[in-house]
């Protein structure tokens, strides 16, 4: 079996760290989440050639950029193929990467769920995703922002609950970013400098700010399907993604 024909947890690329299958989740009726079919990601701007190959044999067929189009212009994507589609969908109003320009977030002002409850609130953003994904070529969706944690976070949090996975599954999914990411040497040393302390917060993928945003989709949206109704999501895209994610 060649290696991108097996199924893969994280996957084994040189350019990214943080590149993960959202198959093989337990789902309420007792299924699965399909392998395949999506990949949640940190940025593409330094995947490799085989990298790009790896992508393209193991299934990716489009692509969703979730970045702020001036994160976009300075850290462009590579391409994987020709016949890949991709779009920009951005889920935050700024450049994350600039939080700590003048003018920027003070990463201690504004709490990381505080910022997730933004991402819900972009209603329009949510629905270009899954209109995006609906209408998606046969393949595998991957989907990603800067590293990986808080706008893909935010929707990989959303389609595991459309699938039917449980919310301490989608939290385990989410804490493993750090993990993933501290494989990089300049993650680590930002993690490590004591003069970045003020933005742990920023660079972890801690529990409980996943856990306070599903509760919020959860109890205060009523779920994810009625949640997607809120923000415009036509029922045929719903069925659509769903398709993708679990075998009905």
């Amino acid at each position: 079996m060649d290696p991108y024909e097996r199924s893969w947890v994280r996957l084994p690329l040189e350019g990214a760290d943080n590149v993960r299958d959202l198959g093989g989740y337990p789902t309420a009726n007792g299924g699965q989440t399909l392998f395949h079919r999506f990949l949640r990601s940190d940025g593409l701007s330094m995947l490799t050639a085989r990298d790009e190959r790896f992508l393209y044999d193991y299934g990716v067929r489009a692509v969703i950029d979730l970045r702020d189009p001036s994160e976009v212009a300075n850290d462009p994507d590579k391409p994987i193929a020709r016949n890949v589609v991709h779009a920009n969908i951005p889920l935050l109003e700024f450049n994350i990467a600039e939080m700590d320009q003048p003018g920027g977030f003070d990463p201690a002002s504004v709490p990381m769920d505080q910022m997730y409850r933004m991402i819900l609130e972009n209603y329009e953003g949510v629905r270009a995703c899954f209109r995006f994904i609906a209408e998606a070529p046969e393949g595998c969706v991957l989907f990603h922002c800067a590293v990986g944690k808080d706008r893909t976070g935010v929707l990989a949090m959303l389609l595991l609950s459309l699938a039917g996975v449980d919310k301490w599954d989608i939290v385990a999914n989410y804490v493993q970013t750090r993990p993933n990411l501290m494989r990089s040497p300049m993650w680590y040393a930002q993690w490590e400098d004591p003069d970045l302390r003020r933005w742990r917060p920023i660079l972890d993928s801690a529990a409980e700010v996943i856990e306070k945003t599903y509760d919020v989709m959860d109890q205060v949206h009523d779920g994810v399907e009625s949640f997607l109704l809120e923000c415009g999501v036509p029922d045929e895209d719903v069925a659509a993604v769903r398709r993708r994610l679990i075998e009905e």
